[in-house]
């Protein structure tokens, strides 16, 4: 197997019955003392998603041809992925709506099914946005939006789709349909802005 770090070869101190993961989990601990991290993994020209991987972990050595690693300073990484949550946010908003009203007009099947991908993704975005601002070391009680603290808009935003799960068991539909138009979809676009406050915040913080 050839092993390349940020389009350098590296060496391959495992044995070839040792798993991809371990490799990675190796080079990442060398990355420390760089104050780097591990931020792509392409597994014989395929982009894989990350450490968790189930194919990482069923893969040795001797099966992979090659894998190569990219590495990025934390924050730089922490930035990109706030970025790239941030330009989901319109999409979120839009697909609330027309999920408010497809349940509206009474294809309560469809909506249903355009909920659960929008929770879906949501619940994916919302764990690397907290990953994320970990790094980044700002308090979201800090950020202002529209003199408003991010940290309230959020759990604002939360509440309400904690309120989503009750009236989808208890088939609340006309509630819920409101409470997605109306509470959660104009929300959204102080989400978009406060994760890019945020972002500001990061650049002005000292490394």
């Amino acid at each position: 197997m050839k092993l390349v770090l940020d389009d350098r070869p590296i060496d391959i101190i495992e044995a070839d019955d040792a798993t991809l993961t371990q490799v990675i989990e190796r080079v990442a601990e060398e990355l420390k003392g760089q104050k780097r991290v591990v931020s792509e993994i392409i597994l014989d020209g395929r982009a894989v998603g990350g450490y968790d991987d189930p194919e990482l972990a069923q893969m040795t050595v001797k099966q992979c041809s090659n894998l190569r690693l990219v590495s990025e300073e934390p924050r730089l990484l922490a930035s990109k992925v706030l970025h790239e949550i941030a330009g989901y946010m319109p999409r979120i908003q839009a697909a609330l709506v027309e999920t408010s009203s497809r349940i509206q007009s009474g294809d309560e099947q469809e909506g249903m099914h355009l909920l659960e991908q929008i929770t879906a993704t949501w619940a994916e975005l919302y764990q690397g946005f907290q990953n994320a601002v970990v790094v980044t070391g700002v308090e979201l009680g800090d950020v202002l939006v529209e003199g408003r603290s991010f940290l309230e808009i959020n759990n604002e935003v939360h509440d309400f789709l904690n309120t989503v799960s009750d009236l989808v068991q208890e088939n609340r539909m006309l509630e819920l349909s409101d409470i997605l138009e109306y509470e959660i979809a104009p929300r959204i676009p102080a989400i978009e802005e406060g994760i890019y406050r945020i972002m500001k915040e990061a650049e002005r913080k000292p490394n």
